[in-house]
């Protein structure tokens, strides 16, 4: 009689490996690809990109390269656009057409404007159009009169700003403190819309107050004569003391619209005719 032989349970089947992640979290091929797009095409670091917009590792690469597309066919280099999402990395994943669209199109803007402004505000891109930019441009064409197409760069970066907030207060600001009616202010913006994006606080009112009490003039018609006094930084202070100290009058856009050769020259030419006088 043979004995029973107790044999072992047979051995489980091993469970079978899980696929390759190709995408989303932090591995897998698919993952690596956009991490090489955006440091070797971009030329960006991508991990504060993925801190500020985590969609990103997600996202499926071809939406990041149509995104770039986009941006290329109106005009921008690569360098513009790797500004552009460093600044807004959301607008990888949301590719913007229709702010492009209304840019081009309302303001409007050909391609070489639409990439000076873009360049220079990349948030005329990632700016609310129902909200900012139709409102901002309604009030530029409609409130300041602004017909001229198509629309000033300078103009244009004005887009990306609140009325409510920023545009409407600064032109009502300029009207209380130089006491010039309304269509003579918005006379000023016409000819410098950059006026619009100087902050009250830090710009307009210290500017106006060096006009009237440092230079004795009258902002008024300073202002009316020569309205881009507020976009020129340096140059007020030490020039308008060189003046000062030799005794020359000089009108506000001589003062500040010479070069640094040709001022020295005007300058030196007052004190030739300074001495010939006194000879």
């Amino acid at each position: 009689m043979l004995a029973h032989t107790h044999l072992p349970p047979p051995l489980p089947h091993p469970a079978p490996a899980p696929p390759a992640r190709r995408s989303g979290g932090g591995g897998g091929v698919e993952f690596r690809r956009k991490i090489q797009f955006l440091s070797a095409e971009l030329h960006l670091d991508p991990f504060p990109l993925l801190a500020l917009h985590p969609e990103l590792r997600s996202a499926p690469l071809p939406l990041l390269q149509a995104s770039l597309r986009l941006l290329l066919s109106h005009g921008l280099s690569s360098g513009d656009a790797s500004r552009v999402f460093a600044a807004f990395p959301s607008l990888l994943t949301s590719p913007p057409e229709e702010s492009l669209r209304f840019l081009s199109a309302a303001a409007p803007l050909p391609p070489p404007l639409l990439r000076a402004a873009v360049s220079r505000s990349p948030r005329l891109l990632a700016a609310s159009i129902p909200d900012t930019l139709r409102p901002a441009l309604h009030f530029l064409r409609h409130r300041v009169s602004l017909r001229r197409r198509p629309l000033p760069v300078a103009a244009a970066l004005l887009l990306a700003f609140s009325v409510d907030r920023t545009l409407l207060p600064k032109l009502l600001f300029l009207g209380d403190a130089t006491g010039l009616p309304d269509p003579a202010i918005c006379a000023i913006i016409r000819r410098a819309p950059a006026i619009l994006s100087c902050g009250i606080e830090t710009n307009l009112t210290p500017k106006l107050q060096f006009l009237a009490d440092g230079m004795g003039k009258d902002p008024a018609t300073e202002l009316t004569d020569f309205p881009h006094y507020f976009a020129l930084e340096g140059r007020i202070k030490p020039r308008h003391e060189a003046l000062r100290l030799r005794g020359i009058e000089m009108s506000l856009k001589d003062m500040l619209t010479s070069s640094d050769d040709e001022f020295k020259e005007r300058l030196l030419d007052a004190a030739l005719a300074g001495n010939k006088d006194m000879i």
